[in-house]
């Protein structure tokens, strides 16, 4: 990905952090007085986040020459924090709904001849709210990792058309870190396809894992591409 192309990712991912910021203000006074606190705190650090992701960015847009590498990674990872940060808000309200619904299940209010096929009912509730919450969470990701693998789809592209420009001579001479290049793409790709096929409890390790992928290849094909330009 080329700096023109990075800035238009980081600029979409301001937006979209705004409009994050936006839905959680909207539901504040919806939550329960006993969780307004525990929302509030984390709401307040998530605003924090935000303002990161934004000095980042302003100091994206006058990076320049060796500073850029350092920078664009610095937004990344302001970006992923923000990230996590929303996520945990997200969990945060998940509780408070599936607690609400359990509490109704044992309430005063209701009435004493209830039958099991109502508890059971209520029970239902319960399972398929807290499967839409874990669902929306890897829904998220899967489509964060497609749109990784198509960042870096197109930065190893931009390398391998660089290195193909080459003379004969020097490609033999970046042969093994071509080749090392690929291996690394083949890798993500591999976790990548791995994570859209695991069950839940395996997710939270194949991300970890995917992002240390991530950051490793852009450091090869950042030294790559200043190997060619070297040439």
């Amino acid at each position: 990905m080329n700096k023109e192309e990075f800035k238009a990712k980081a600029n979409q991912t301001i937006d979209e952090v705004s409009a994050k910021i936006n839905e959680l203000k909207a539901k504040k006074e919806s939550v329960k007085d006993e969780v307004k606190s525990q929302y509030r705190e984390a709401l307040d650090d998530l605003k924090e986040k935000k303002s990161e992701v934004e000095m980042k960015y302003a100091d994206l847009e006058e990076a320049t020459g060796e500073q850029w590498e350092n920078v664009s990674d610095a937004f990344s990872s302001a970006a992923d924090s923000f990230k996590e940060g929303f996520d945990k808000i997200k969990s945060l309200i998940a509780v408070v709904v599936l607690a609400l619904i359990v509490a109704s299940c044992g309430s005063p209010d209701k009435k004493k001849d209830a039958t099991m096929g109502d508890v059971k009912e209520e029970m239902n509730d319960v399972v398929d709210a807290s499967k839409e919450v874990v669902a929306d969470k890897w829904d998220d990701l899967n489509r964060e990792f497609e749109d990784l693998k198509a960042d870096f789809e197109s930065e190893t592209r931009e390398a391998e058309e660089k290195y193909n420009n080459l003379s004969d001579e020097l490609q033999m001479e970046l042969k093994d870190q071509k080749q090392n290049l690929d291996a690394q793409k083949a890798k993500l790709n591999e976790k990548i396809s791995e994570f859209k096929a695991a069950a839940n409890e395996e997710k939270e390790e194949l991300k970890s894992e995917i992002d240390q992928l991530k950051r490793a290849l852009d450091s090869s094909i950042a030294a790559f591409e200043r190997e060619i330009e070297e040439k």
